[in-house]
């Protein structure tokens, strides 16, 4: 996915403090840019002091008459909507919206309608499909808040898709496994928990939650570490440091 191929385009905006909203949602999440359709009243200067640090979008961004224009080399155009349509285009979301884009590499327009009408059937002529986002109960996003989550939804799915993949873990090996299950019966015998229980028992369940939990070598050697400091504690309770250690003797 491209996201510099992915325009955002205002069909008749009513005033600049959108437009300046959504100039700065694009600059933020890399997107290719701002296209508005026949806008009623566009100040540049007031859209700028909404977008700081955006305002090469708005500087940059393109004015035309018709959606038409807006569109005529976009190879996917979808159009947000929060209701019915009486035309059973399809309805996709943010994540099917980011699939789409990905699987058709090439310039894909989003169209957003002003508000409050949103957009008209008229302007979804050339529309592939629908965007709807989720929302609770309460459904109320602004215009330049929609832009934004659909801007944010794209930046997310290209996120994922060139996050560095992780290094393989590596487990610890099944001999340092073994050893710290020794290590873990001799604290438990040492502290009396195993006067009444079966020692086999007790290791299965260790190694169990051993074999869950998966560590790595280096946390399997933390690990015995710990074990091996309690038993030394359980076996020297009158030693010295151990006085220091629980902070005895001190003022």
């Amino acid at each position: 996915m491209d996201l510099t191929d992915v325009r955002i385009v205002m069909v008749r905006p009513h005033g600049p403090a959108n437009v300046g909203m959504a100039a700065r949602a694009i600059a933020n999440h890399g997107l290719g840019g701002l296209v508005l359709v026949a806008p009623a009243c566009f100040d540049p200067d007031q859209a700028r002091w909404r977008a700081p640090g955006a305002h090469h979008v708005i500087d940059e961004a393109r004015i035309v008459a018709t959606v038409d224009e807006a569109v005529a080399d976009a190879k996917l155009v979808v159009a947000t909507t929060a209701r019915r349509r009486r035309w059973p285009w399809p309805v996709w979301g943010p994540a099917e919206l980011g699939a789409q884009i990905q699987d058709q590499p090439g310039p894909a327009a989003i169209l957003f309608g002003p508000e409050p009408s949103g957009l008209e059937n008229d302007d979804l002529k050339a529309c592939r499909a629908l965007l709807t986002l989720p929302t609770g109960d309460h459904s109320s996003l602004n215009l330049a808040q929609a832009i934004t989550v659909t801007a944010h939804a794209l930046r997310a799915r290209w996120s994922e898709d060139h996050a560095d993949p992780l290094p393989p873990r590596k487990h610890a090996p099944t001999a340092l496994l073994s050893a710290l299950s020794d290590d873990a019966l001799a604290v438990l015998a040492r502290s009396g928990y195993l006067r009444s229980r079966s020692p086999e028992q007790v290791r299965a369940t260790v190694q169990t939650l051993l074999a869950r939990l998966a560590p790595d070598h280096s946390e399997a050697g933390m690990l015995r570490g710990w074990a091996a400091h309690a038993r030394w504690a359980l076996e020297h309770p009158d030693d010295p440091r151990m006085a220091a250690l629980r902070g005895e003797g001190e003022e």
